[in-house]
């Protein structure tokens, strides 16, 4: 897995001080971890294109 950067560590921390949430520091390398994953799947659907004109899936068949 990829080095997280500081600045993410501290974004994680202030968030989670922000909502009120005790965020020990045993758990804080898996939230910056997850962090770090869901922005990159964030960029990724940031730079797709999604038509209007395309139907909504109302059922998830694999």
């Amino acid at each position: 897995m990829k080095e997280s950067y500081p600045d993410t560590t501290l974004l994680v921390q202030a968030r989670a001080a922000a909502i009120g949430l005790d965020l020990s520091a045993s758990c804080l390398p898996g939230v910056v971890t997850n962090t770090d994953l869901l922005s990159q799947y964030a960029a990724l659907l940031n730079h797709h294109v999604f038509s209007d004109e395309c139907e909504p899936a109302f059922e998830y068949v694999p």
